[in-house]
């Protein structure tokens, strides 16, 4: 390693402090990727509304009504779906307080990421090691790391901000890459 070169791993532990919107956001990205509505479904609506189209155009003196009705219910389910689910998960998780996350610091190792937390007159560290991650996500806005540790799954949004000297995302995202594999979409 030669003078020019910046060590790529922490000296000194950074501050993880995330707000109540930052981590509302993430969880609704997060719900977002989940809600999709499947291929299965996408069939089912087509099939209903050309049905529905052909019962339109070939059926005459006869009532259409059936067919008006298999529309406006297609559109409604889709519209539901795609806003009203939205809407309903917002206000659910406004009910839920978030945790205040504060006076934890983290730091990456060769070995994983490194936690400190004041607890009164002491302090406690943790290690999540590379191997006990097991997925992660990269966002334009943060980088979600999941973990499971002595069987206990936990989970790190670390916001964008956070990339310093000291906390580098080039080796964060190196290491993730290197053990768990490249990043899933959100």
């Amino acid at each position: 390693m030669t003078a020019k070169n910046i060590y790529a791993y922490t000296l000194q532990p950074v501050a993880y402090e995330i707000s109540e919107a930052e981590q509302r956001n993430a969880q609704l990205m997060i719900w977002r990727s989940t809600n999709k509505i499947s291929l299965k479904i996408w069939i089912i609506c087509a099939a209903v509304l050309l049905i529905s189209v052909l019962g339109l155009i070939f059926i005459q003196n006869y009532s259409t009504i059936i067919f008006w009705v298999a529309i406006v219910c297609v559109a409604i389910f889709l519209l539901g779906r795609t806003f009203g689910l939205e809407w309903y998960v917002k206000r659910k998780m406004n009910e839920f307080p978030v945790q205040e996350i504060k006076g934890i610091r983290l730091g990456i190792q060769p070995h994983g990421i490194t936690m400190i937390q004041k607890m009164g007159l002491q302090e406690g560290r943790g290690t999540v090691s590379w191997k006990e991650i097991y997925e992660w996500y990269n966002t334009p806005d943060f980088v979600l790391v999941n973990f499971k540790v002595k069987e206990q799954q936990g989970a790190y949004i670390l916001p964008k901000r956070m990339n310093s000297k000291n906390f580098s995302f080039e080796t964060l995202c190196k290491h993730l890459n290197e053990t768990v594999g490249s990043a899933k979409n959100i």
